[in-house]
Order: structure tokens, then sequence, then C-alpha cells
């Protein structure tokens, strides 16, 4: 007989003994092997998971689970002792691992490579390369990552030549943002910390691995202050890169800030050499640009990374 979500949820719960986010449930379900069977669809299988937790303990009066925090959302066995003081806040506000914000860089590149919302090249501007300057004088001023999508890529020869010599290239900027873990009470603070770096350009995101979207505060936050300020979201998937999804769309900005740009490149080789990739694009020489920017790993070489860097669903 196929086990149910319930079922799933207190082998997890009774295999790990702690209280547990379900967004952290479905992981540890699905590194286990007991997510197949579910018949979990679409991009979001841990939302649909976590919402049927939650629906199970709104509404059935003999649920065996039990609320224990609320931010964020822990839920143990009704009949489990368990030491929640062991679970410090630190500990589930930023789960620990070994991996930096940096290594999480190629799992964007390849998303934004692939994705047909981007279809863009990036490249990763490194803080510490920069121009020393009065200490706090540059804070938020440099984003992670910078991208760019060239329009007429998948045109044919002869319009794109006729691009280049009777119209300005056709480009779409991007400035993101990266983080290893989004919740509720560091949101505001990575989110205006993109706002401050990446509204220059075109498009501007914030990025981070898994983001529970099972957390309705947080989800209601992201969506007010994408409303306000519109610098968009991206939940990078680490089981599936190419089904990361875009949370939040960024709102597109016509014009790009010079002077930022300008101060940027003045103050980053990095920045400035990406000035210069792009406005040396030529899509008949695209090995140029495959050395210029950050390299798009294939399926064998991301799935090899993310084994190294130790990369998986928290």
């Amino acid at each position: 007989m196929a086990k149910s979500i319930i079922d799933v949820t207190k082998e997890v719960l009774e295999c790990k003994n702690e209280a547990l986010n379900p967004n952290q449930m479905y992981h540890i379900a699905n590194e286990m092997g007991l997510t197949k069977e579910l018949n979990l669809n679409g991009k979001t299988p841990w939302a649909s998971f976590a919402a049927r937790i939650y629906m199970d303990i709104k509404e059935n009066p003999n649920s065996i689970f039990e609320v224990v925090a609320t931010k964020p959302m822990l839920i143990k066995l009704k009949n489990q002792d368990i030491n929640l003081k062991i679970q410090t806040q630190n500990e589930i506000k930023e789960p620990k691992n070994s991996y930096s914000e940096r290594d999480l860089h190629p799992l964007l590149t390849r998303f934004v490579f692939a994705n047909d919302s981007f279809k863009a090249y990036t490249k990763t501007i490194y803080h510490e390369s920069s121009i020393k300057t009065k200490k706090g004088m540059d804070k938020w001023l440099y984003p992670d990552i910078v991208g760019v999508s060239f329009e007429y890529k998948d045109y044919q020869k002869e319009l794109n030549k006729f691009i280049g010599k009777f119209s300005s290239l056709p480009i779409k900027i991007y400035a993101f943002e990266m983080k290893k873990h989004l919740s509720v009470s560091s949101f505001r603070e990575y989110y205006f910390q993109a706002v401050s770096n990446s509204s220059w350009a075109n498009e501007g995101y914030l990025v981070a691995l898994d983001i529970d979207e099972s957390d309705e505060e947080l989800m209601d936050l992201m969506k007010r202050l994408s409303y306000s300020f519109g610098i968009g979201v991206i939940s990078l998937n680490s089981q599936n890169v190419d089904e990361s999804v875009i949370l939040a769309r960024a709102e597109f900005r016509e014009n790009l800030d010079y002077s930022v740009m300008n101060e940027l490149s003045m103050k980053n080789p990095d920045f400035k050499k990406f000035l210069e990739s792009v406005e040396e694009f030529n899509i008949e020489k695209e090995y140029r640009s495959k050395s210029e920017f950050d390299e798009v790993l294939d399926n064998d070489k991301l799935d090899n990374y993310l084994i190294n860097k130790k990369i998986m669903n928290n």
C-alpha cells in the first residue's frame, strides 16, 4: 500500500527526533527516498507537501502533529519528547552548511543561461578586487553577480549583421545578490541590500537556495516588498537547478543608471571587464564569450560540483 504524505512525515519526524519545518521534512524525505511514490508534480513539490501537513493540523482534530514554534514553523509528533532548546535560534534561522554564498554562483549561472526568461551570460564580481576606499563607504555597492542577455543571439546571421549595422545592440543587464538562506528575520536586510546594489540594472534579483514557499509570512513579505521596490526573488533548486523558480519577477527598468555603472567600473576591474565583454560580444565568436563570462556547467560537471561542494537542500 502506497504511503501518504502524513505517513512519510511521521516517518521523518520519528527518524530525526526533532521539530522540523515542513520544507525541511520534504527534503529529508527526498534524501531518504520516500517522496517517489507521493506523485507530487510541479516545480515546487515541497509546497504541496507542506500544504497537506498544514491542512491536517488545521482541520483534523485527531492530527498526530503539533506546532511548537511559528517563526519559523516547527512541527513535531504529539507524543514526541524533544528538547527545543537544543535547536538554537541561530540554527533555525541560518542552517549550518559547508558551502559559501559564492559557491552558489555556478547554480545561478546555469539557471539564467538555460531559462527562457533570461538566456543570460553572467560574471562574478569579486568585491575584494575593488579599489580600497574609506571603510563603510562602499557598503552595499557591489552586486555579487552581473549578467547580460543579447536579444539577437537567436536570430539568423543576416539579421544579426543588420542589427549590428543599423541599430544599437538590444541587450538587458541584470544584477544579482546571492544569499544561502532566507527567513522572515533576515529578509528585509537582504532585500534592501539587493535594492542598494542592483537597482542600477535593467532588472535586479535577490537569490537564495531552496526558499521555503510554505512560509506564508515570508512569502507575503516578499510579495509586498517586490511590489514596492521592484527587486525580484529567485529560489535556486538544489535538487534540479534548471527547475529553479522565479518567485517574484523584477520590475524592468528601461534606463540603466550610468552614474552607478561608472563608479562600479572605476572601482572594480571585474565589472569593467564585464562591460568590455558586453560591448565586444560577437555571436559568431561565442567561444570568446565562454572564456570571458562565468562557465556554464554541463549536467555532469554540475552534478559533480554539487557533490564536491556538499550543496544540498536544507
